[in-house]
């Protein structure tokens, strides 16, 4: 089946288009009036995300506080997302009866990921207390738009005012490019394998489970050390019909 992942504003007729196509959505949130928003428009996943997590984030409560309380006003999977890059970041999921997690993370900094290769190195290097969250790479985006992403030299300058800056007053400066498209500090987009020019003044986006991510490895390794993890963790049934993995 085909799925859709929506994510920031729950946009009810967009949904719906892509339920009459018989397609499985998928909708990320960051506050509990978003996902009864998003139940009520057909979704058939919510995404609860933390403030732990990497790139854009929507609300400003703690993943699993937000999950839990999204749980209990809800009969629909819920999927724990922010900071998670471990089996016990799983296991603890499922434990408190969501269904899942999603990573961004710590699929980043796998091989198969188009993220260039000095981002991949900055997320193994980072802890948690690396990251910050700030509204400062928000050209692309509407004001407000903030996201989690590993200190540089930009937000070093903002000397901790991480929150409140205007896209319409920023500069728009080149600082790199991907084949003949510019690329301007102070904007969303991150370096990939393309990316040339200055690449540590760019958004590099990371959670704070960055800590838990030593090394860059297949992302199927990845995956088969978290659920190795959660399976030695688990050891009974949880909610939504998940059972535990024995």
């Amino acid at each position: 089946m085909t799925a859709f992942c929506f994510f920031w504003d729950v946009m009810p007729d967009v949904v719906a288009r892509v339920k009459n196509a018989g397609c499985l959505v998928l909708h990320q949130v960051g506050t509990e009036a978003a996902a009864r928003m998003a139940e009520a428009a057909g979704a058939d996943v919510i995404i609860a995300q933390g403030i732990e997590a990497g790139g854009h984030v929507h609300g400003r409560s703690p993943a699993f506080g937000l999950a839990e309380r999204i749980l209990a006003g809800t009969d629909l999977p819920v999927v724990v997302s922010g900071g998670i890059a471990t089996g016990e970041g799983l296991a603890a999921a499922l434990a408190i009866g969501a269904s899942g997690v999603q990573c961004g993370t710590a699929f980043l900094a796998t091989e198969e990921s188009f993220a260039h290769s000095y981002h991949k190195s900055r997320i193994v290097e980072a802890t948690g207390e690396d990251t910050v969250l700030t509204d400062v790479f928000v050209l692309n985006w509407p004001k407000g738009a903030a996201v989690r992403v590993i200190g540089n030299s930009v937000t070093e300058g903002l000397k901790g005012n991480y929150l409140g800056h205007d896209p319409d007053s920023l500069p728009r400066e080149t600082i790199a490019h991907d084949d003949d498209q510019p690329r301007l500090r102070f904007s969303t987009d991150s370096p990939l394998r393309t990316t040339t020019g200055d690449l540590e003044a760019m958004a590099l986006y990371a959670g704070q489970g960055a800590g838990n991510i030593p090394d860059v490895v297949p992302a199927a390794a990845r995956l088969n050390t978290m659920v190795a993890q959660a399976r030695h963790i688990l050891k009974g049934p949880v909610r939504n019909g998940f059972t535990a993995m024995s």
